[in-house]
């Protein structure tokens, strides 16, 4: 068991959204997402994103979608994404994906 206070671990750059490794197991990887007003984050895969605090804007293959605190989202093995803060505040997801991807 590997236990972790994920929102301790948080931090915020202005150059660019700050990505924390929380745990890599032998398949999946879970990661902190700390996003200001304004930043992006790209990638591709199958990966599940919960909005801890904020509001994401996400853009996909499948479509857009707003997400404010507490909303989940799962993109396809092949999709690409971004997430945009789309608020005013600071905006931190906890993403989880394959480590292949």
């Amino acid at each position: 068991m590997n236990v972790v206070n994920a929102i301790s671990k948080a931090r915020f750059g202005s150059a660019k959204p700050q990505r924390i490794q929380l745990h890599k197991g032998s398949e999946l990887l879970s990661e902190l997402l700390c996003l200001e007003a304004g930043q992006k984050f790209s990638a591709s895969g199958e990966r599940t994103y919960y909005v801890l605090t904020g509001n994401a804007s996400l853009t996909g293959e499948s479509g857009s979608a707003e997400l404010p605190t507490g909303q989940l989202v799962a993109f396809g093995e092949q999709e690409a994404h971004s997430i945009t803060n789309a608020g005013e505040g600071r905006l931190m997801l906890l993403a989880i994906g394959r480590l292949d991807q």
